[in-house]
């Protein structure tokens, strides 16, 4: 201050203390579900995810289900159907990690297992109130964001320094035992390093001391993820939704935009009768330059482009439209269910052509994927048509089940598994004349028993090409065994880089791997008749696929 105690304007005198974090008030039963959270998100980091994403995270998902419906559960929970269906449904989709290795299966079971398990959990939080479709996605994902990543410091100030004695006790250990682990990884490689009873004893105990460290810590990441979303809904209230003062578009607005569309639906519909309708019989359309596999593949991105469009035109015109009397014009609701009925003829062409195009050439992933998409598909747009009518129904709701049906019958049939006997079937009984055993290669461990039916063909290049597929699933393979080359030719050697532990079980990949190591037991020639075919001297190119 100066000498006319005048206020410095570079400094301000007014100091306002720094608010602290507000802690939640925490009971025994809350200490308890921090916990198992914790010890559950271990166990998902080193069995789930370090395990290869297979019966481990199966496992890790189930046991989160089942913790935080028993914290959150209580007198005043009302069960209802549907959130109960979603809850069983996340628990069917999370066994494909266990019973299939289709890729695509299990990474949509992934997404759908959390959004599935989110509804069930906000259900037995509090009464959510859905005035639209929107509202089922709006009401589990923005109090994550509102309530339970800004609560994540104030569930670690709750845990370690609360208001009793012990809690402090157990902060300043957990800061000494955080302060630690950086000096850990420092001291505990020199130490095995210098002395060999030393490194034994932490291999015998600990494996990788380091990695499992780091498991650890991420394992104690996702528990604080866990943890917050437990005691934010669990001690606060849901975040008041703000309404929206939008009173909608006009009627004449909305009616002549779906008239243009709907003229072009119609136009096209027209020109394009014979090219829609010949997969119905079971036959390519006359003067079509394309295969049946162009023939199918059009169909479907093209039924695919016209389904989304008109799935988002439809849904925004349900949402957004004028209403007089809490109802939209019956103009409007017979343009919506024509340009509805119009895709569910796309779809169902599509689906005939993918039909056509199975029956021709077999099954792949990528066909059977496809064909449970428009399915699933075809539902959706069955209760949209409803939802014009009958706004009560729920079009996301229907959507969620639709495709959560479809992943659990992919996962727990494992569709390899059907793809692969329906090929070899096919071929055995005469409906296709070849087979194509890269597709079974391609299929995984799936594949690999009907490669080894197939080495046995009485055709000798179909039994060459299943054995030449073998080979590469040896030498590109994650399975027990693995091909290694050099100069003198291919031998056989224990897979160090394959997953192994409690949570690394995966049913088809265990039975691939003991028929394959039956099959090189009884056919120990077939490596070098392989070498031989890729290194011959007509050939100076190594053959390989890709």
């Amino acid at each position: 201050m100066n000498e006319n105690n005048a206020v410095n304007p570079g400094f301000n005198t007014n100091h306002t203390p720094d608010k602290k974090l507000e802690k939640f008030e925490l009971v025994k039963g809350d200490y308890m579900f921090s916990i198992f959270a914790f010890v559950i998100s271990v166990i998902t980091s080193i069995l789930g995810i370090w395990g290869g994403f297979r019966i481990g995270w199966t496992i890790s998902v189930i046991s989160i289900i089942v913790i935080l419906t028993a914290y959150f559960i209580s007198g005043r929970s009302k069960v209802k159907l549907f959130p109960l269906c979603c809850a069983l449904f996340a628990v069917a989709v999370s066994l494909s990690f266990t019973l299939t290795t289709n890729g695509m299966v299990r990474f949509f079971s992934f997404i759908f297992a959390a959004i599935l398990s989110l509804i069930w959990f906000m259900s037995l939080i509090a009464e959510q109130k859905e005035e639209d479709d929107l509202d089922l996605i709006i009401n589990i994902f923005s109090p994550i964001f509102e309530l339970v990543i800004p609560c994540i410091p104030n569930s670690v100030v709750s845990l370690f320094s609360g208001n009793g004695e012990k809690n402090k006790k157990l902060g300043k250990a957990l800061i000494g035992c955080l302060i630690s682990v950086p000096f850990l990884f420092v001291i505990i490689p020199l130490l095995i390093a210098s002395d060999e009873a030393f490194s034994g004893m932490v291999g015998l105990f600990f494996g990788n001391i380091v990695s499992t460290l780091f498991k650890i810590i991420v394992g104690a990441v996702i528990s604080l993820l866990i943890i917050s979303y437990g005691f934010s809904f669990k001690k606060r209230a849901l975040p008041e939704r703000k309404k929206c003062n939008f009173a909608g578009v006009e009627g004449i607005t909305v009616g002549v935009f779906l008239s243009v569309i709907s003229l072009c639906y119609l136009s096209y519909l027209f020109s394009q009768l014979a090219y829609f309708f010949s997969a119905f019989s079971g036959f390519l359309p006359e003067n079509y330059k394309f295969s049946v596999s162009a023939y199918a593949r059009r169909g479907f991105f093209e039924m695919s482009v016209i389904a989304a469009l008109n799935l988002l035109i439809i849904f925004i015109v349900l949402i957004l439209t004028k209403k007089r009397d809490c109802k939209i014009g019956a103009g409007i609701k017979a343009l919506c269910t024509f340009i509805a009925v119009f895709t569910l003829l796309i779809i169902s062409t599509a689906l005939s052509k993918m039909a056509l195009y199975i029956k021709s050439l077999g099954m792949t992933e990528l066909r059977v994927g496809t064909s449970g998409f428009m399915i699933a598909l075809w539902v959706i747009f069955i209760s949209l048509i409803v939802r014009i009518y009958i706004p009560k129904i729920r079009v996301i709701r229907t959507a969620l089940i639709s495709f959560a049906v479809v992943l659990t019958l992919f996962g727990c049939f494992n569709i390899n598994s059907v793809i692969g006997e329906y090929n070899y079937n096919a071929y055995k009984n005469g409906w296709t004349e070849t087979i194509d055993t890269r597709a079974l290669y391609y299929l995984g461990p799936e594949g690999i028993p009907y490669l080894i039916k197939l080495s046995e063909d009485k055709d000798k290049e179909v039994s060459f090409e299943a054995e030449k597929m073998l080979y590469n699933a040896l030498l590109y393979g994650n399975y027990e065994y693995k091909i290694v080359e050099n100069v003198k030719g291919p031998k056989l050697e224990k897979n160090e880089n394959r997953i192994n532990g409690l949570g690394s079980y995966c049913y088809p990949l265990m039975r691939a791997e003991k028929m394959l190591n039956e099959f090189i037991e009884n056919n120990g020639n077939f490596l070098s008749k392989q070498w031989k075919h890729r290194y011959s001297d007509d050939s100076s190119v190594y053959y390989t696929i890709y």
